[in-house]
């Protein structure tokens, strides 16, 4: 094992790796399923299935939880849950962008990255339970690099610089790395006065919630208040392993937030999302933001029209109440930032480029061409 800056001889997580358990934490996490063979034994797969997740795992692997996976409708290639997890030919379409938001430009170090003023986005871990084949960093998914290499002049930059009040920590899964590591590197942060917010983002307690420890609370509780960003997409994500997760992050003092991606015949629905967003209210956690989908090259079969999202945005305004609505927002391609999808900020559109105004008043495109979503007929709307 290692601490900031220091190498090790494993990687901090490995396909295999168990977290111990404690008598506070839960059960000792289990292996991943990560080939079409594997897969094949939970899930109906037929030849040409098994033959697409095998070329596209050339480029992009994936990895799915065995918790996610028993999720899953086993026979129904449509179920939200498989279509998140498991590759598809569609993800062989060379539409988009390898680096749609521009991060190499804007690292200060391979894992350290800064776009706005006042906030930095520290990459502490390469790996994630699950590998969401919608991911805006697919480029790096599955590469078996390693982020410590790069801990300690990261945090002489972050010590430095007294601008810098808040700091996202990000990955892959920053619950992935080891409780002692985690520790440290808030730790570090901690020491730092000027920064003031320190946020973790994490789709563990969604996809794995068992592979969290009563010892990664406990490291919470040390370092409060932080500020726990959870990613979910579809009310199917939210299992009773998640909320008791809830309980515990808030009873170390976390607070809670939410983001989603907004995805075609996944959640592209006002009913679908208007369950999520309230469902999550009331175990005490705030819908944050809902994201248009990133130009990442492998996932454009995701993507949804900007007037559709519009759409359902107004029609969740009618519905609910104000806790229960995030803000949508795009990630303008190239780098230029993020900002609401309305009116003020989407200038003209031609075809099917919209030209989109950031905060700075500079002008990019974003290929609005998502295709048209088929109804999921999961009953909600009635």
């Amino acid at each position: 094992m290692r601490h900031a800056g220091q190498r090790t001889e494993e990687p901090i997580s490995s396909p295999h790796s168990k977290i111990s358990d404690d008598a506070e934490g839960s059960l000792a996490a289990l292996p991943f399923v990560c080939s079409a063979e594997a897969l094949s034994k939970f899930i109906t797969l037929d030849s040409d299935q098994q033959n697409a997740i095998r070329q596209v795992c050339r480029n992009h692997p994936f990895r799915i939880p065995l918790f996610y996976l028993k999720l899953m409708e086993t026979n129904n290639p449509f179920c939200p849950i498989r279509q998140q997890a498991i590759p598809s030919a569609e993800e062989l379409q060379d539409e988009g962008n390898d680096d749609p938001l521009n991060e190499r430009d804007i690292s200060i170090t391979p894992v350290l990255m800064r776009r706005y003023p006042g906030r930095a986005v520290f990459l502490i871990s390469a790996e994630c339970a699950m590998y969401c084949r919608f991911c805006n960093r697919k480029r790096m998914v599955g590469r078996g690099w390693d982020p410590g290499e790069f801990f300690e002049e990261s945090f002489r930059y972050l010590s430095g610089d007294a601008t810098i009040r808040e700091v996202i920590l990000s990955g892959g899964d920053p619950f992935m790395i080891p409780p002692d590591l985690l520790d440290k590197i808030l730790s570090r942060l901690r020491t730092m006065q000027h920064i003031k917010t320190i946020r973790i983002s994490t789709r563990l307690p969604v996809v794995d919630p068992e592979r969290m420890t009563g010892k990664h609370f406990r490291v919470l509780k040390k370092h409060e208040p932080l500020w726990i960003v959870i990613h979910i997409n579809h009310p199917q994500e939210i299992t009773p392993e998640f909320l008791e997760n809830v309980k515990r992050f808030r009873s170390a003092g976390s607070a809670m937030v939410s983001q989603t991606v907004l995805l075609r015949n996944i959640n592209d629905c006002e009913n679908i999302l208007l369950k999520l967003f309230e469902t999550l209210v009331s175990a005490g956690v705030k819908p944050y933001y809902l994201f248009q989908l990133d130009e990442v090259r492998g996932g454009q079969h995701f993507k949804v029209r900007l007037e559709k999202g519009i759409r359902i945005m107004k029609a969740l305004r009618a519905k609910a109440s104000g806790l229960a609505m995030p803000q949508y927002a795009v990630d303008i391609t190239g780098g230029l930032g993020k900002v609401p999808v309305d009116h003020a900020y989407l200038k003209s559109r031609k075809g099917r480029k919209a030209y989109i105004e950031n905060l700075s008043g500079i002008t990019g495109v974003y290929r609005d061409n998502g295709k048209k979503s088929r109804c999921k007929k999961c009953g909600l709307c009635k």
